[in-house]
Protein backbone atom coordinates (compact mmCIF):
# COMPACT_ATOMS: atom_id res chain seq x y z
CA UNK A 1 0.00 0.00 0.00
CA UNK A 2 2.74 2.32 1.06
CA UNK A 3 4.46 1.39 -2.53
CA UNK A 4 1.33 2.39 -4.15
CA UNK A 5 0.81 5.97 -2.45
CA UNK A 6 4.58 6.75 -3.24
CA UNK A 7 3.76 5.61 -6.97
CA UNK A 8 0.51 7.72 -7.05
CA UNK A 9 2.39 10.84 -5.31
CA UNK A 10 5.23 10.72 -8.18
CA UNK A 11 2.62 10.65 -10.90
CA UNK A 12 0.90 13.93 -9.51
CA UNK A 13 3.86 15.41 -8.98
CA UNK A 14 4.70 14.59 -12.40
CA UNK A 15 1.66 15.95 -13.53
CA UNK A 16 1.89 19.30 -12.08
CA UNK A 17 5.37 19.47 -13.35
CA UNK A 18 3.84 18.47 -16.93
CA UNK A 19 1.00 21.34 -16.02
CA UNK A 20 4.16 24.14 -14.87
CA UNK A 21 6.54 23.77 -18.10
CA UNK A 22 3.49 23.56 -20.13
CA UNK A 23 2.64 27.03 -19.15
CA UNK A 24 6.05 28.22 -18.58
CA UNK A 25 6.34 26.77 -22.72
CA UNK A 26 3.49 29.55 -23.30
CA UNK A 27 4.94 32.15 -21.74
CA UNK A 28 8.50 31.35 -23.69
CA UNK A 29 6.30 31.32 -27.47
CA UNK A 30 4.12 34.56 -26.30
CA UNK A 31 8.06 36.37 -25.62
CA UNK A 32 9.04 34.70 -29.21
CA UNK A 33 5.80 36.20 -30.66
CA UNK A 34 5.13 32.52 -31.92
CA UNK A 35 1.19 33.37 -30.85
CA UNK A 36 -0.36 30.04 -32.87
CA UNK A 37 2.06 27.78 -31.15
CA UNK A 38 1.36 29.40 -28.32
CA UNK A 39 -2.26 29.18 -28.72
CA UNK A 40 -2.17 25.21 -29.03
CA UNK A 41 -0.25 24.72 -25.64
CA UNK A 42 -2.75 26.92 -23.93
CA UNK A 43 -5.86 25.43 -25.19
CA UNK A 44 -3.87 21.99 -24.28
CA UNK A 45 -3.96 22.98 -20.66
CA UNK A 46 -7.31 24.71 -20.78
CA UNK A 47 -8.72 21.07 -22.12
CA UNK A 48 -6.62 19.53 -18.76
CA UNK A 49 -6.02 20.45 -15.70
CA UNK A 50 -7.66 24.17 -16.89
CA UNK A 51 -4.87 26.39 -15.11
CA UNK A 52 -6.93 30.14 -14.71
CA UNK A 53 -3.70 31.98 -16.03
CA UNK A 54 -4.01 29.62 -19.16
CA UNK A 55 -7.42 31.63 -19.76
CA UNK A 56 -5.79 34.48 -19.28
CA UNK A 57 -2.44 34.06 -21.63
CA UNK A 58 -4.89 33.04 -24.81
CA UNK A 59 -7.26 36.08 -23.98
CA UNK A 60 -4.57 38.22 -24.37
CA UNK A 61 -3.23 36.84 -27.81
CA UNK A 62 -6.78 37.15 -28.85
CA UNK A 63 -7.06 40.94 -27.98
CA UNK A 64 -3.93 41.50 -29.05
CA UNK A 65 -4.95 39.91 -32.63
CA UNK A 66 -8.06 42.10 -31.82
CA UNK A 67 -10.11 39.35 -31.81
CA UNK A 68 -12.73 40.60 -29.06
CA UNK A 69 -15.22 38.05 -29.49
CA UNK A 70 -12.84 35.24 -29.16
CA UNK A 71 -11.14 36.79 -25.85
CA UNK A 72 -14.71 37.35 -24.85
CA UNK A 73 -15.46 33.83 -25.11
CA UNK A 74 -12.10 31.98 -23.78
CA UNK A 75 -12.94 34.99 -20.04
CA UNK A 76 -16.20 33.91 -19.73
CA UNK A 77 -15.00 30.06 -20.14
CA UNK A 78 -12.28 31.13 -17.18
CA UNK A 79 -15.00 33.05 -15.21
CA UNK A 80 -17.04 30.33 -15.05
CA UNK A 81 -13.74 27.67 -13.96
CA UNK A 82 -13.02 29.87 -11.25
CA UNK A 83 -16.77 30.49 -9.68
CA UNK A 84 -17.35 26.82 -10.19
CA UNK A 85 -14.32 25.87 -8.57
CA UNK A 86 -15.01 28.68 -6.24
CA UNK A 87 -11.63 30.02 -6.65
CA UNK A 88 -11.46 33.61 -5.09
CA UNK A 89 -10.11 36.43 -7.10
CA UNK A 90 -7.41 37.36 -4.98
CA UNK A 91 -6.23 33.39 -5.56
CA UNK A 92 -6.87 33.70 -9.53
CA UNK A 93 -6.14 37.71 -10.00
CA UNK A 94 -5.43 37.45 -13.77
CA UNK A 95 -8.66 36.22 -14.94
CA UNK A 96 -10.22 38.76 -14.27
CA UNK A 97 -7.97 41.70 -15.13
CA UNK A 98 -8.34 39.73 -18.31
CA UNK A 99 -12.40 40.32 -18.31
CA UNK A 100 -11.13 44.47 -17.51
CA UNK A 101 -8.89 44.74 -20.64
CA UNK A 102 -11.63 43.47 -23.15
CA UNK A 103 -14.28 46.20 -21.44
CA UNK A 104 -11.10 48.64 -21.71
CA UNK A 105 -11.06 47.53 -25.45
CA UNK A 106 -14.80 48.36 -25.39
CA UNK A 107 -14.72 51.73 -24.05
CA UNK A 108 -15.94 50.68 -21.07
CA UNK A 109 -13.37 52.65 -18.75
CA UNK A 110 -15.34 53.10 -15.79
CA UNK A 111 -16.05 49.59 -15.20
CA UNK A 112 -12.90 48.39 -16.38
CA UNK A 113 -11.22 50.43 -13.91
CA UNK A 114 -13.30 49.86 -11.00
CA UNK A 115 -12.69 45.70 -12.16
CA UNK A 116 -9.06 46.06 -11.90
CA UNK A 117 -8.94 47.82 -8.23
CA UNK A 118 -11.14 45.21 -6.82
CA UNK A 119 -8.86 43.05 -8.19
CA UNK A 120 -5.88 44.42 -6.73
CA UNK A 121 -7.23 45.17 -3.98
CA UNK A 122 -8.20 41.84 -3.07
CA UNK A 123 -4.45 40.86 -3.04
CA UNK A 124 -3.65 43.81 -1.54
CA UNK A 125 -1.92 45.73 -3.83
CA UNK A 126 1.04 42.99 -3.06
CA UNK A 127 0.47 40.43 -6.08
CA UNK A 128 3.06 41.59 -8.90
CA UNK A 129 1.68 39.52 -11.12
CA UNK A 130 -1.54 41.31 -11.16
CA UNK A 131 -0.03 44.50 -11.09
CA UNK A 132 1.82 44.01 -14.19
CA UNK A 133 -1.51 42.54 -16.13
CA UNK A 134 -3.21 45.71 -15.37
CA UNK A 135 -0.61 47.87 -15.99
CA UNK A 136 -0.01 46.47 -19.26
CA UNK A 137 -3.57 46.16 -20.20
CA UNK A 138 -3.47 50.21 -19.48
CA UNK A 139 -0.85 50.23 -22.51
CA UNK A 140 -2.27 47.95 -24.90
CA UNK A 141 -5.45 49.35 -24.55
CA UNK A 142 -6.73 53.01 -26.70
CA UNK A 143 -9.06 53.38 -23.56
CA UNK A 144 -5.82 52.85 -20.71
CA UNK A 145 -5.38 55.33 -18.60
CA UNK A 146 -1.21 55.72 -19.24
CA UNK A 147 -0.96 57.86 -15.99
CA UNK A 148 -2.38 54.87 -13.84
CA UNK A 149 -0.25 52.41 -15.94
CA UNK A 150 2.51 53.92 -14.65
CA UNK A 151 1.30 54.00 -10.89
CA UNK A 152 0.45 50.45 -10.85
CA UNK A 153 3.60 49.03 -12.63
CA UNK A 154 5.72 51.30 -10.04
CA UNK A 155 3.73 49.85 -7.79
CA UNK A 156 5.00 46.20 -8.85
CA UNK A 157 8.52 47.18 -8.66
CA UNK A 158 8.22 47.24 -5.41
CA UNK A 159 7.37 43.56 -5.10
CA UNK A 160 8.95 42.47 -7.71
CA UNK A 161 12.49 44.33 -8.34
CA UNK A 162 14.15 40.67 -10.38
CA UNK A 163 11.30 41.04 -13.27
CA UNK A 164 12.61 42.18 -16.36
CA UNK A 165 8.89 42.41 -17.93
CA UNK A 166 8.01 44.81 -14.91
CA UNK A 167 11.09 47.43 -16.02
CA UNK A 168 10.00 46.83 -19.44
CA UNK A 169 6.49 47.13 -19.26
CA UNK A 170 6.94 50.59 -17.30
CA UNK A 171 9.15 51.57 -20.32
CA UNK A 172 6.68 50.46 -22.91
CA UNK A 173 4.29 53.43 -20.28
CA UNK A 174 6.66 55.90 -20.33
CA UNK A 175 7.08 55.57 -24.30
CA UNK A 176 3.21 55.62 -25.33
CA UNK A 177 3.51 58.81 -22.87
CA UNK A 178 5.58 60.31 -24.65
CA UNK A 179 8.77 60.47 -22.58
CA UNK A 180 11.53 59.06 -24.38
CA UNK A 181 14.25 59.31 -21.65
CA UNK A 182 12.37 57.41 -18.88
CA UNK A 183 11.75 54.53 -21.64
CA UNK A 184 15.28 54.07 -22.23
CA UNK A 185 16.00 54.01 -18.14
CA UNK A 186 13.71 51.18 -17.39
CA UNK A 187 14.38 49.78 -20.90
CA UNK A 188 18.52 49.57 -19.62
CA UNK A 189 17.15 48.28 -16.23
CA UNK A 190 15.58 45.63 -17.54
CA UNK A 191 18.37 44.43 -18.78
CA UNK A 192 20.76 45.49 -15.82
CA UNK A 193 18.82 42.79 -14.21
CA UNK A 194 18.74 40.30 -16.97
CA UNK A 195 21.57 40.76 -19.28
CA UNK A 196 19.77 38.00 -21.96
CA UNK A 197 16.09 39.93 -22.08
CA UNK A 198 16.39 40.43 -25.90
CA UNK A 199 12.79 41.85 -26.19
CA UNK A 200 13.90 45.23 -23.86
CA UNK A 201 16.36 46.00 -26.22
CA UNK A 202 14.27 45.11 -29.29
CA UNK A 203 11.77 47.31 -27.67
CA UNK A 204 14.64 50.40 -27.40
CA UNK A 205 15.14 49.88 -30.63
CA UNK A 206 11.60 50.20 -31.60
CA UNK A 207 11.50 53.64 -29.34
CA UNK A 208 14.50 54.88 -31.86
CA UNK A 209 12.54 53.90 -34.80
CA UNK A 210 9.35 55.81 -33.82
CA UNK A 211 12.03 58.64 -33.98
CA UNK A 212 13.16 57.80 -37.78
CA UNK A 213 16.66 56.78 -36.63
CA UNK A 214 17.91 54.67 -38.56
CA UNK A 215 21.74 54.34 -37.59
CA UNK A 216 20.82 53.91 -34.04
CA UNK A 217 17.73 51.64 -34.01
CA UNK A 218 19.28 49.38 -36.80
CA UNK A 219 21.96 48.73 -34.15
CA UNK A 220 19.60 47.84 -31.54
CA UNK A 221 17.80 45.28 -33.02
CA UNK A 222 21.47 43.78 -33.92
CA UNK A 223 22.43 44.19 -30.29
CA UNK A 224 19.24 42.20 -29.86
CA UNK A 225 20.32 39.55 -31.89
CA UNK A 226 23.66 39.26 -30.20
CA UNK A 227 21.95 38.69 -26.79
CA UNK A 228 19.73 35.91 -28.13
CA UNK A 229 20.47 35.24 -31.87
CA UNK A 230 16.98 33.28 -31.84
CA UNK A 231 14.71 36.41 -30.82
CA UNK A 232 12.79 36.55 -33.80
CA UNK A 233 10.83 39.98 -33.64
CA UNK A 234 14.29 41.58 -34.16
CA UNK A 235 15.08 39.64 -37.31
CA UNK A 236 11.52 40.63 -38.58
CA UNK A 237 12.57 44.08 -37.82
CA UNK A 238 15.85 43.83 -39.94
CA UNK A 239 13.98 41.90 -42.84
CA UNK A 240 11.60 44.78 -43.05
CA UNK A 241 13.91 47.63 -43.14
CA UNK A 242 16.22 45.92 -45.96
CA UNK A 243 13.19 45.04 -48.03
CA UNK A 244 13.25 48.79 -48.93
CA UNK A 245 16.60 49.17 -49.08
CA UNK A 246 18.63 46.16 -50.11
CA UNK A 247 17.13 42.87 -50.71
CA UNK A 248 20.41 40.54 -50.31
CA UNK A 249 20.67 41.77 -46.67
CA UNK A 250 16.20 41.07 -46.47
CA UNK A 251 16.91 37.88 -47.73
CA UNK A 252 19.58 37.00 -45.35
CA UNK A 253 17.59 38.35 -42.39
CA UNK A 254 14.12 36.27 -43.78
CA UNK A 255 16.02 33.42 -43.95
CA UNK A 256 16.98 33.52 -40.32
CA UNK A 257 13.58 34.74 -39.19
CA UNK A 258 11.68 31.74 -40.73
CA UNK A 259 14.12 28.91 -38.68
CA UNK A 260 13.21 30.41 -35.59
CA UNK A 261 9.95 31.86 -36.53
CA UNK A 262 6.41 29.72 -36.42
CA UNK A 263 5.07 28.16 -39.50
CA UNK A 264 2.13 30.61 -40.71
CA UNK A 265 0.43 32.17 -44.07
CA UNK A 266 2.26 35.71 -42.63
CA UNK A 267 5.52 33.63 -43.77
CA UNK A 268 4.39 33.16 -46.80
CA UNK A 269 3.78 36.27 -47.42
CA UNK A 270 6.59 37.83 -46.55
CA UNK A 271 8.83 35.12 -48.96
CA UNK A 272 6.30 35.88 -51.82
CA UNK A 273 6.57 40.20 -51.26
CA UNK A 274 10.56 39.40 -51.29
CA UNK A 275 10.32 37.56 -54.67
CA UNK A 276 8.66 40.04 -56.08
CA UNK A 277 10.96 42.74 -54.50
CA UNK A 278 13.38 40.62 -56.21
CA UNK A 279 11.95 40.75 -59.61
CA UNK A 280 11.61 37.42 -59.22
CA UNK A 281 7.89 37.43 -60.87
CA UNK A 282 7.73 34.07 -61.83
CA UNK A 283 8.49 32.37 -58.70
CA UNK A 284 6.20 35.40 -57.03
CA UNK A 285 3.80 34.66 -58.74
CA UNK A 286 3.84 30.99 -57.73
CA UNK A 287 4.03 31.38 -54.62
CA UNK A 288 0.63 34.28 -54.40
CA UNK A 289 -0.96 31.05 -56.10
CA UNK A 290 0.21 28.78 -53.43
CA UNK A 291 -1.30 31.45 -50.55
CA UNK A 292 -4.93 31.71 -52.52
CA UNK A 293 -5.23 27.98 -52.32
CA UNK A 294 -4.16 27.59 -48.88
CA UNK A 295 -5.98 30.73 -47.28
CA UNK A 296 -9.28 30.37 -49.69
CA UNK A 297 -11.63 33.38 -48.59
CA UNK A 298 -9.70 34.66 -46.06
CA UNK A 299 -6.82 35.86 -48.39
CA UNK A 300 -5.50 39.58 -47.99
CA UNK A 301 -6.57 41.48 -51.12
CA UNK A 302 -2.93 42.15 -51.46
CA UNK A 303 -2.26 39.44 -52.60
CA UNK A 304 -4.36 40.26 -55.79
CA UNK A 305 -2.09 43.20 -56.29
CA UNK A 306 1.04 41.22 -56.09
CA UNK A 307 0.04 39.09 -58.13
CA UNK A 308 -0.99 41.73 -60.89
CA UNK A 309 1.88 43.38 -60.73
CA UNK A 310 4.05 40.41 -61.40
CA UNK A 311 2.09 40.12 -64.11
CA UNK A 312 2.25 43.41 -65.36
CA UNK A 313 5.89 43.04 -65.14
CA UNK A 314 5.72 39.96 -66.92
CA UNK A 315 3.98 41.01 -69.79
CA UNK A 316 0.38 39.36 -68.86
CA UNK A 317 -1.69 42.75 -68.94
CA UNK A 318 -4.92 40.79 -69.27
CA UNK A 319 -4.18 38.74 -66.16
CA UNK A 320 -2.65 42.06 -64.64
CA UNK A 321 -6.24 44.14 -65.18
CA UNK A 322 -8.50 41.07 -63.81
CA UNK A 323 -6.11 40.76 -60.67
CA UNK A 324 -6.30 44.37 -60.29
CA UNK A 325 -9.78 44.96 -60.35
CA UNK A 326 -10.29 42.17 -57.83
CA UNK A 327 -7.66 43.89 -55.80
CA UNK A 328 -9.99 47.30 -55.84
CA UNK A 329 -13.72 45.74 -55.08
CA UNK A 330 -11.78 43.57 -52.26
CA UNK A 331 -9.12 45.88 -50.73
CA UNK A 332 -10.11 49.07 -48.28
CA UNK A 333 -9.98 52.66 -50.18
CA UNK A 334 -7.52 54.09 -47.07
CA UNK A 335 -4.97 51.32 -48.08
CA UNK A 336 -4.61 51.68 -51.71
CA UNK A 337 -1.69 54.27 -52.95
CA UNK A 338 -1.28 55.91 -55.93
CA UNK A 339 0.75 53.39 -57.67
CA UNK A 340 -2.28 51.12 -57.37
CA UNK A 341 -4.39 53.64 -59.34
CA UNK A 342 -1.97 54.07 -62.00
CA UNK A 343 -1.15 50.61 -62.57
CA UNK A 344 -4.68 50.26 -63.38
CA UNK A 345 -4.46 53.34 -65.54
CA UNK A 346 -1.34 51.69 -67.55
CA UNK A 347 -3.26 48.32 -68.33
CA UNK A 348 -6.40 50.33 -69.37
CA UNK A 349 -4.63 52.21 -71.79
CA UNK A 350 -2.38 48.96 -73.09
CA UNK A 351 -6.08 46.89 -73.57
CA UNK A 352 -8.46 49.24 -74.58
CA UNK A 353 -8.29 50.51 -78.01
CA UNK A 354 -10.91 54.00 -76.17
CA UNK A 355 -7.68 55.28 -73.73
CA UNK A 356 -10.24 57.78 -72.27
CA UNK A 357 -10.84 54.40 -69.64
CA UNK A 358 -7.65 54.79 -68.23
CA UNK A 359 -7.78 58.87 -67.64
CA UNK A 360 -10.75 58.58 -64.39
CA UNK A 361 -7.57 56.10 -63.16
CA UNK A 362 -5.03 58.44 -63.89
CA UNK A 363 -6.88 61.10 -62.41
CA UNK A 364 -7.11 59.17 -59.29
CA UNK A 365 -3.46 58.40 -59.17
CA UNK A 366 -3.13 61.93 -59.28
CA UNK A 367 -5.36 63.11 -56.19
CA UNK A 368 -3.53 60.29 -54.50
CA UNK A 369 -0.07 61.00 -54.76
CA UNK A 370 2.15 63.10 -52.59
CA UNK A 371 5.17 63.78 -54.32
CA UNK A 372 5.31 66.70 -56.43
CA UNK A 373 7.45 64.62 -59.41
CA UNK A 374 4.96 61.67 -59.59
CA UNK A 375 2.47 64.62 -59.75
CA UNK A 376 3.52 66.09 -62.68
CA UNK A 377 4.31 62.43 -64.10
CA UNK A 378 0.81 62.05 -64.10
CA UNK A 379 -0.27 65.57 -65.82
CA UNK A 380 2.11 64.26 -68.73
CA UNK A 381 0.61 60.74 -69.12
CA UNK A 382 -2.96 62.31 -69.04
CA UNK A 383 -1.93 65.32 -71.47
CA UNK A 384 -0.61 62.59 -74.14
CA UNK A 385 -4.15 60.73 -73.68
CA UNK A 386 -5.70 63.74 -74.48
CA UNK A 387 -3.33 64.37 -77.07
CA UNK A 388 -3.61 61.00 -78.37
CA UNK A 389 -7.62 61.40 -77.61
CA UNK A 390 -7.13 64.88 -80.56
CA UNK A 391 -8.95 67.20 -77.38
CA UNK A 392 -6.15 69.85 -77.73
CA UNK A 393 -8.08 71.73 -75.28
CA UNK A 394 -7.94 69.30 -72.46
CA UNK A 395 -4.04 68.45 -73.56
CA UNK A 396 -2.93 72.39 -72.99
CA UNK A 397 -4.69 72.30 -70.14
CA UNK A 398 -2.86 69.84 -68.57
CA UNK A 399 0.68 70.97 -70.38
CA UNK A 400 -0.37 74.83 -68.49
CA UNK A 401 -0.57 72.26 -65.42
CA UNK A 402 2.77 71.00 -65.99
CA UNK A 403 4.22 74.43 -66.32
CA UNK A 404 2.49 76.01 -63.09
CA UNK A 405 3.66 72.43 -61.02
CA UNK A 406 7.34 72.86 -62.08
CA UNK A 407 9.75 75.05 -60.24
CA UNK A 408 11.69 74.99 -63.50
CA UNK A 409 9.69 74.28 -66.84
CA UNK A 410 11.96 72.94 -69.59
CA UNK A 411 11.61 74.46 -73.00
CA UNK A 412 9.89 71.03 -74.07
CA UNK A 413 7.44 71.52 -71.67
CA UNK A 414 6.65 75.64 -72.83
CA UNK A 415 6.69 74.24 -76.69
CA UNK A 416 4.46 71.16 -75.95
CA UNK A 417 1.60 73.56 -74.41
CA UNK A 418 1.71 76.01 -77.22
CA UNK A 419 1.79 73.37 -79.59
CA UNK A 420 -1.49 72.23 -77.65
CA UNK A 421 -3.49 75.69 -77.68
CA UNK A 422 -1.96 75.90 -81.73
CA UNK A 423 -3.42 72.90 -82.43
CA UNK A 424 -7.06 73.59 -80.79
CA UNK A 425 -6.66 77.47 -82.64
CA UNK A 426 -6.15 79.40 -80.11
CA UNK A 427 -3.62 81.22 -81.45
CA UNK A 428 -3.43 83.87 -79.22
CA UNK A 429 -2.80 82.02 -75.99
CA UNK A 430 -0.08 79.80 -77.94
CA UNK A 431 1.12 83.28 -78.54
CA UNK A 432 1.49 84.14 -75.66
CA UNK A 433 3.34 80.68 -74.42
CA UNK A 434 5.30 81.33 -77.34
CA UNK A 435 6.20 84.62 -76.25
CA UNK A 436 7.69 83.06 -72.87
CA UNK A 437 10.07 80.57 -74.64
CA UNK A 438 11.55 83.72 -76.70
CA UNK A 439 12.09 85.17 -73.23
CA UNK A 440 13.48 82.33 -71.58
CA UNK A 441 15.19 80.74 -74.81
CA UNK A 442 16.74 83.87 -77.09
CA UNK A 443 19.18 81.69 -78.62
CA UNK A 444 16.07 79.36 -80.03
CA UNK A 445 14.20 79.61 -83.36
CA UNK A 446 11.42 77.90 -81.61
CA UNK A 447 9.85 80.98 -79.53
CA UNK A 448 10.27 83.56 -82.37
CA UNK A 449 8.78 80.92 -85.36
CA UNK A 450 5.68 80.01 -83.73
CA UNK A 451 5.08 83.59 -82.38
CA UNK A 452 5.35 84.18 -86.05
CA UNK A 453 2.88 81.66 -87.47
CA UNK A 454 0.10 82.10 -84.76
CA UNK A 455 -0.20 86.01 -85.46
CA UNK A 456 -0.07 85.01 -89.27
CA UNK A 457 -3.22 82.97 -88.40
CA UNK A 458 -4.92 85.71 -86.45
CA UNK A 459 -3.85 87.94 -89.49
CA UNK A 460 -4.85 86.20 -91.79
CA UNK A 461 -5.51 89.39 -94.32
CA UNK A 462 -1.77 90.37 -93.26
CA UNK A 463 -3.67 94.21 -92.64
CA UNK A 464 -2.78 94.40 -88.98
CA UNK A 465 0.76 93.28 -89.68
CA UNK A 466 1.24 92.18 -86.50
CA UNK A 467 3.42 88.95 -87.72
CA UNK A 468 5.89 90.91 -89.35
CA UNK A 469 8.48 91.93 -86.15
CA UNK A 470 8.25 88.00 -85.75
CA UNK A 471 9.45 86.79 -89.05
CA UNK A 472 12.07 89.65 -89.07
CA UNK A 473 13.30 88.75 -85.62
CA UNK A 474 12.72 84.65 -87.15
CA UNK A 475 15.20 85.62 -90.24
CA UNK A 476 17.30 87.27 -87.65
CA UNK A 477 18.00 84.87 -85.44
CA UNK A 478 17.87 81.64 -87.41
CA UNK A 479 20.55 83.25 -89.65
CA UNK A 480 22.85 84.32 -86.77
CA UNK A 481 22.91 80.21 -85.68
CA UNK A 482 22.68 78.26 -88.45
CA UNK A 483 22.00 79.93 -91.67
CA UNK A 484 22.47 76.64 -93.90
CA UNK A 485 20.61 74.51 -91.42
CA UNK A 486 17.94 76.97 -91.06
CA UNK A 487 17.19 77.61 -94.69
CA UNK A 488 13.63 76.42 -94.76
CA UNK A 489 12.91 78.69 -91.85
CA UNK A 490 14.91 81.51 -93.50
CA UNK A 491 13.27 81.52 -96.81
CA UNK A 492 9.33 81.71 -94.94
CA UNK A 493 10.11 84.37 -93.06
CA UNK A 494 11.45 86.39 -96.10
CA UNK A 495 8.60 84.72 -98.15
CA UNK A 496 6.05 86.54 -95.87
CA UNK A 497 7.88 89.41 -95.47
CA UNK A 498 8.17 90.26 -99.49
CA UNK A 499 4.37 89.37 -99.87
CA UNK A 500 3.35 91.69 -96.95
CA UNK A 501 5.43 94.51 -98.46
CA UNK A 502 4.19 93.82 -102.24
CA UNK A 503 0.35 93.52 -100.78
CA UNK A 504 -0.14 95.87 -98.33
CA UNK A 505 2.40 98.58 -97.90
CA UNK A 506 2.95 98.54 -101.87
CA UNK A 507 6.96 99.44 -101.11
CA UNK A 508 7.84 96.92 -104.33
CA UNK A 509 11.47 97.50 -104.38
CA UNK A 510 11.76 96.37 -100.30
CA UNK A 511 9.59 93.57 -101.37
CA UNK A 512 12.05 92.54 -104.36
CA UNK A 513 15.15 92.36 -101.66
CA UNK A 514 13.47 89.92 -99.53
CA UNK A 515 12.78 87.83 -102.67
CA UNK A 516 15.79 89.06 -103.77
CA UNK A 517 17.37 87.16 -100.31
CA UNK A 518 15.95 84.03 -101.16
CA UNK A 519 17.33 83.58 -104.38
CA UNK A 520 20.81 84.54 -103.01
CA UNK A 521 20.08 81.47 -100.28
CA UNK A 522 18.20 79.51 -102.61
CA UNK A 523 18.80 80.65 -106.32
CA UNK A 524 15.93 77.77 -107.83
CA UNK A 525 13.05 78.63 -105.46
CA UNK A 526 10.93 78.71 -107.61
CA UNK A 527 8.46 81.38 -105.32
CA UNK A 528 11.44 84.00 -105.67
CA UNK A 529 12.02 83.59 -109.03
CA UNK A 530 7.98 84.34 -110.10
CA UNK A 531 7.57 86.84 -107.07
CA UNK A 532 11.11 88.39 -108.29
CA UNK A 533 10.45 88.31 -112.12
CA UNK A 534 6.69 90.29 -111.00
CA UNK A 535 8.24 92.97 -108.79
CA UNK A 536 10.44 93.80 -111.62
CA UNK A 537 7.87 94.06 -113.86
CA UNK A 538 5.60 96.67 -111.23
CA UNK A 539 8.84 98.80 -110.62
CA UNK A 540 9.18 99.14 -114.23
CA UNK A 541 6.02 99.71 -114.85
CA UNK A 542 5.48 102.25 -111.90
CA UNK A 543 8.76 103.72 -113.46
CA UNK A 544 7.23 104.22 -116.89
CA UNK A 545 4.02 105.52 -115.40
CA UNK A 546 6.10 107.98 -113.57
CA UNK A 547 8.21 109.28 -116.58
CA UNK A 548 4.89 109.62 -118.82
CA UNK A 549 3.33 111.58 -115.46
CA UNK A 550 6.23 113.86 -115.51
CA UNK A 551 6.38 114.48 -119.20
CA UNK A 552 2.69 115.14 -119.32
CA UNK A 553 3.11 117.75 -116.66
CA UNK A 554 6.08 119.93 -118.77
CA UNK A 555 3.78 120.01 -121.67
CA UNK A 556 1.10 120.91 -119.98
CA UNK A 557 3.29 123.81 -118.15
CA UNK A 558 4.15 124.90 -121.62
CA UNK A 559 0.96 125.19 -122.88
CA UNK A 560 -1.04 126.54 -119.64
CA UNK A 561 -3.12 124.08 -119.07
CA UNK A 562 -1.56 122.53 -116.41
CA UNK A 563 -4.12 123.77 -113.74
Amino acid sequence: MKKLLTLIMIFVLSSFAVQAQTIKDAKNEIYYQRYETAKTVLQSVIAGDKTPEAFYLLSEIYLKEKNNEAARKILQQGLDYVKAEDISMKKAPLVHIGWAHLMLNEGKTAEARSLMEEVLTAGKYKNADALLAAGRANIDSKSGDIGWAVETLGAALKRDRKNPMVYTALADAYKKAIDGSNAVIYYDKALSVDSKFAEAMYKKGRLYKSHNNPQVYLEKFKTALTIDENYAPALYELYYYYFYTDVAYAKEYLDKYEQVAEKSIELDYMKTDLLFVSQKYTEAISGANAIMAKAGTDVKPRIYKLLAYSQAYSGDSASALKNMNTYFEKQIDTSIVAKDFELKAKLLETLNQDKSLAIEWYKKALAAEEDKKEKIGYMASLAEIQKELGNREREAAWRESIFNAKEKPTNLDIYKWGMALYSDENYAKADSVFAIYAIKYPEQIHGYLWRAKCNALIDTAMTMGIAVPHYIKLAEVAAGIDAEKNKAVILRAYNYLGIYEANITKNYPVSLGYFEKMLAIDPENADGQKFSGILKGWIEKAKTEDSNTGNESASDAATGSGK
